[in-house]
């Protein structure tokens, strides 16, 4: 008999072309939000700040990976229609009694989430298979969890099988509707937010290996912080869940993956976001350590800004978001990035900003690059203002606002000779120098 007719729908996602655009996410330009009130304005745009993917060539390489994983389960398990309707009606499936999960990791806020479900965009189609001339079987493709943070195994399990019953029940109710639904790949998410005590890292390792007892290809995606506790559990524990990491990493500050990341969110207003996706992103690559949910914030700290005052969205207000207190957190953070990157040692304390398999040497070396890079701005920038007078640093200011106009004529500012320096101005040019690396 033939293979199972939806089966070919994997060879259309070996052109890679195809790939990425079934992969991407866009959204309509945002019109008309000058008519709105301020808060429903940046609820719109956090909304499709959200939506928006741009599939880099390392989601593609990650996307393809996947995608050949669940190809191979599915012509490993179903042969064939006249095999796949004997073990939908045996009594247990024809599934490998433990599957081995692929562990998604990488920092918070990198894309893993998003990457997950552009992994559902280019797989999932609705669709229903008819093999028996009685009823027709649903083809699912893909079973989505995502944890609460009280959640347990047994609550896993019953979310996927919408019934009742032990573990052991729940996990061969699950292996059942799996097969029958020719579910190709298990997809987990937010673990981390179920963990925080020993009690609690030891449940989340229970609800991941019961995952792998549903027989069926397992990814889970896990921050650093979830990967270290995990790495407290057991050995036996260890080998079975972070045996097959892939780690995503931030795109470096030249790629033009970077680059078309920033033009994608500049596309979803591009009447207030003035900047520029190619001369500014070794800038916001500065400002976000390459992280896209930290660009978006940035984003939509500098439209809540500019807004209300009918200003637009370009480097300069981004810099001052990035300078804000609503960002301080992101802000810690990205300066956290930049020098343990340096140091070549995580920080003692933000361990989980440190990954905790080795990276390849290429990815280190960029990011190690772009970090460098980004100290060097900001110590030259420091020190060059540390070193003028109040008058300089006015005249300074005075500049880089004139820069910014377009004036027929030019217009000199004058830079009066220096000063004797006092030593309280010192002091302050110190304390200055220090607040700004």
């Amino acid at each position: 008999m033939d293979s199972l007719p939806w089966l070919h729908a994997f060879d259309v996602l070996q052109n890679e072309e195809i790939l990425k655009e079934r992969a991407k996410q866009t959204v309509p330009s945002l019109g008309g939000l000058a008519a709105l009130p301020l808060e429903q304005a940046c609820m719109q745009l956090d909304k499709a700040l959200r939506t928006v993917f741009y599939p880099t060539a390392q989601c593609l390489s990650i996307l393809k990976r996947l995608i050949g994983v669940a190809h191979a389960h599915c012509m490993s398990v179903y042969p064939d229609s006249k095999a796949f309707l004997a073990g939908v009606y045996s009594l247990k499936p024809p599934l490998p009694e433990f599957a081995l999960p692929i562990c998604l990791t990488g920092l918070a806020g990198v894309g893993k989430t998003e990457l997950l479900r552009a992994f559902r965009r280019v797989l999932d189609t609705d669709s229903k298979l008819m093999l028996d001339g009685q009823h027709p079987f649903p083809i699912c493709r893909t079973w989505q969890v995502t944890v609460l943070a009280r959640s347990t195994p047994k609550d896993v399990l019953r979310t996927l099988c919408q019934s009742e019953g032990s573990p052991s029940a729940l996990v061969e109710k699950c292996r059942k509707l799996a097969y029958r639904d020719s579910v190709s790949l298990l997809m987990a998410d937010e673990f981390q937010f179920a963990t925080g005590s020993e009690s609690a890292n030891a449940r989340v390792s229970q609800m991941l290996l019961s995952l792998c007892y549903i027989g069926v290809p397992f990814v889970f995606a896990a921050n650093y912080s979830l990967i270290r506790r995990l790495q407290r559990r057991p050995g036996e524990e260890q080998q079975r869940l972070l045996s097959t990491p892939i780690i995503l990493c931030p795109d470096s500050p030249n790629s033009a993956d970077w680059q078309n990341t920033l033009k994608t969110q500049r596309d979803i207003l591009p009447d207030y976001f003035i900047f520029d996706p190619v001369q500014d992103a070794v800038t916001l690559h500065a400002y976000t350590a390459g992280r896209k949910r930290a660009m978006a914030h940035l984003l939509l700290l500098a439209f809540r800004s500019e807004y209300p005052k009918g200003g637009k969205v370009d480097c300069q207000a981004l810099r001052r978001a990035y300078h804000s207190t609503e960002h301080g957190g992101y802000r810690e953070e990205t300066e956290r990035l930049v020098a343990q990157a340096i140091q070549k040692r995580p920080d003692p304390g933000r361990k989980d900003l440190w990954c905790p398999f080795p990276l390849e040497a290429d990815a280190s070396v960029e990011f190690l690059n772009a970090s460098i890079a980004a100290r060097d701005a900001r110590v030259a920038e420091a020190e060059i203002t540390a070193a003028l007078t109040q008058a300089e640093r006015r005249a300074t200011l005075e500049l880089k606002q004139e820069s910014l106009k377009h004036a027929n004529s030019g217009h000199v500012v004058p830079l009066h000779k220096k000063a004797k320096v006092t030593a309280d101005e010192l002091k302050r040019n110190a304390n200055m120098f220090r607040d700004q690396i």
